[in-house]
């Protein structure tokens, strides 16, 4: 009775993806992306997605959408204590940034932070707040 609760159990490790088959490769790795938006009317400035799961190796790109007439796109980790889990530097500057090759797992709150036109001249600083998270 033991070997059968065995290889029930090796069965389903197969089934949910436990064990990869001989031979297969690792799925090729992904860029995520999330549109960053000035605040228009009475809504504020935020990013879609807000929480973003990603994995190791995976990267992420940053995009201005709409009516967005920044040039100045910042990201940076709200916990100075962290270390950017991407390789080479957290983007500042531009319109667009991305992040390449992710290396560690965890929970990253950072900030996005970017100076917003107004329609009638000036500029509004706009600090938005997401997560992401690598598995």
């Amino acid at each position: 009775m033991r070997h059968l609760f065995a290889i029930a159990g090796v069965s389903a490790l197969f089934a949910l993806g436990g064990f990869a088959e001989p031979g297969s490769a690792p799925p090729p790795p992904k860029t995520a992306h999330v549109q960053v938006h000035c605040p228009t009317g009475n809504a504020a400035g935020f990013v879609t997605p807000d929480s973003l799961h990603i994995a190791v190796d995976d990267s992420v790109r940053w995009g201005m959408t709409g009516q967005v007439t920044s040039d100045s796109l910042i990201i940076t980790l709200k916990n100075p204590r962290q270390a950017w889990p991407f390789t080479g530097h957290a983007p500042r500057g531009g319109t667009s940034a991305t992040a390449a090759r992710a290396l560690h797992t965890g929970r990253y709150g950072y900030s996005v932070t970017l100076e917003c036109r107004l329609p009638h001249g000036g500029t509004q600083r706009v600090v938005i707040d997401p997560d992401i998270i690598i598995q």
